[in-house]
């Protein structure tokens, strides 16, 4: 009923920011919480910064999607995945997409400045990587890595923003989310491996083929490692430990039944990984 309404532009630009796949946002929005969870601050005095993480991740996250897709323009155009993205497939101009960018970016820096001055030149330290990253699969298997790095920082910015530098304990926690990263988004790159290969695209799918299950595993066990460690540390709560084994539990499980030759299947137990972030936070509040 409303499409006789709104001008059929406005839906290629929720397109665009994959407005229809939150997950992207929420996955760069979990780390944040993370780090504000595992504080121990009461909620009510965090709850400003709750807020200021969930707009600020969705509105980075969808400027980092027009990034990536300005960059990739003819990489898309090739790939059964991403062809029919707006840009790719020319429904809307490099031009009009260039002022959303920007317009995008100013709400984002709107966001930024309400936290500290420290805080907000560590945020933005982050912007040369989130425009470097479309490049790395041109360059080397790891762009996994280096979406880890940009997708976690989220975990420095709350150190910053809560003790005026980075702990250790934080330092650790940017690690765990950065092996996270490494598992969600190696199980989301099979989607797109055989087409990735034919256009001499790069990622951790490809550098590990059939061992993909394998390294996902191994990623998956140090990020839970790492947040169990410091959980043990900060409150030497023996249940905090079955936790982390019925977690490990459910992910072998749900290991076994992605089968990564399968677009379907890599993409329903990529998107898993919401559910994930979801109980790894209530882990790290109540633990």
């Amino acid at each position: 009923m409303l499409d006789k309404f709104i001008p059929k532009n406005f839906f290629y630009f929720l397109d665009l920011i994959r407005f229809n796949k939150p997950i992207g946002f929420l996955l760069l929005m979990w780390p944040c919480w993370f780090g504000l969870a595992y504080s121990n601050k009461s909620y009510n005095d965090l709850f400003y910064l709750y807020i200021l993480f969930f707009l600020g991740s969705f509105l980075m996250r969808s400027a980092g999607c027009i990034v990536n897709d300005l960059i990739d323009i003819k990489i898309d155009s090739k790939i059964t995945r991403t062809y029919n993205r707006p840009l790719a497939s020319k429904k809307i101009n490099i031009l009009n997409a260039l002022i959303f960018l920007f317009v995008l970016l100013l709400l984002s820096f709107a966001i930024l400045i309400q936290f500290s001055v420290l805080t907000i030149i560590i945020g933005l330290l982050s912007v040369p990587i989130i425009v470097l990253y479309p490049l790395m699969k041109r360059i080397t298997y790891w762009p996994q890595l280096v979406l880890g790095i940009i997708f976690s920082w989220g975990v420095l910015i709350t150190s910053f923003e809560l003790y005026g530098g980075i702990k250790l304990d934080y330092f650790l926690l940017y690690l765990a989310c950065i092996f996270w990263t490494l598992s969600y988004d190696t199980i989301y790159a099979y989607q797109d491996r055989n087409d990735d290969i034919s256009n001499n695209v790069k990622s951790t799918a490809v550098l590990f083929g059939e061992k993909g299950k394998l390294f996902v595993r191994f990623s998956y066990f140090c990020m839970l490692s790492i947040i169990s460690y410091l959980s043990w540390k900060s409150s030497e709560n023996l249940a905090s430990l079955g936790v982390i084994i019925v977690i490990l539990i459910g992910i072998n499980i749900i290991i076994n039944k992605w089968q990564p030759h399968s677009t379907e299947s890599s993409n329903y137990y990529f998107r898993q990984n919401n559910l994930l972030g979801g109980v790894i936070f209530l882990y790290l509040l109540f633990f």
